[in-house]
């Protein structure tokens, strides 16, 4: 094996979760009268400050659209699923003695919520979200303090994401970076820009991951 610990992003990592986070965004602007189309919705507010996005759609303060998303995240996220084979994925990575870690910048309610559901209660040594961190990722905090946790050194982890910000969190950090692009998921993200961050590893299914990880082929 050539490591000691994997750190999993959680949406769009392990959940294709983000249709629901444009379904959050349509549940929460509805109550400002505001319509988007979804691409506009993904362009425009995914991976932003809500500060910003909330001046620029006239919102009276970031604190009333967090509102407003949360009540959406609530209702969108009970539709979440896993991905295909991340429950066997974990399941091998776990019988081989490897930590697993989950860092996200979901809030925690999401979790609390959706790993129970998802079969994920006990499936990590450690979490990381939004509530534990003062500098979400990119900033390398949360994949620093999950390490220190776990005891385990950055050239002995690898941080797997399907974002920039995972990737260059990692890079960050100082671990290896493995890259999720499954073809599905292009619709919410830039290619060119995932590409650009170079990671160790692009991988398209979650299988994958065990030949990656140094623990057998599929």
């Amino acid at each position: 094996m050539h490591y000691r610990a994997v750190l999993f992003d959680f949406d769009g990592t392990l959940t294709p979760s983000l249709p629901l986070w444009v379904k959050a965004f349509h549940i929460a602007l509805r109550d400002f009268s505001i319509e988007v189309e979804e691409r506009e919705i993904v362009r425009r507010f995914f991976y932003r400050d809500w500060g910003e996005v909330a001046r620029e759609l006239g919102i009276q303060s970031e604190e009333v659209l967090q509102k407003a998303i949360h009540r959406g995240l609530r209702e969108a996220f009970q539709d979440a699923i896993l991905y295909p084979e991340v429950t066997s994925v974990l399941k091998q990575v776990r019988h081989v003695g490897l930590q697993i870690a989950l860092v996200t910048s979901a809030p925690k309610f999401i979790l609390d919520d959706a790993l129970p559901r998802l079969g994920l209660r006990s499936a990590f040594d450690h979490i990381v979200c939004a509530d534990d961190v003062e500098n979400h990722k990119p900033h390398p905090e949360p994949i620093l303090s999950t390490l220190a946790a776990l005891r385990c050194s950055l050239q002995d982890a690898m941080m797997i994401g399907d974002s920039t910000a995972d990737i260059l969190a990692g890079k960050a950090a100082g671990t290896a970076t493995a890259l999720f692009m499954p073809d599905a998921e292009t619709t919410y993200q830039h290619v060119e820009a995932l590409r650009a961050t170079e990671p160790d590893h692009i991988f398209s299914e979650h299988g994958e991951l065990l030949e990656i990880l140094g623990v057998g082929a599929r």
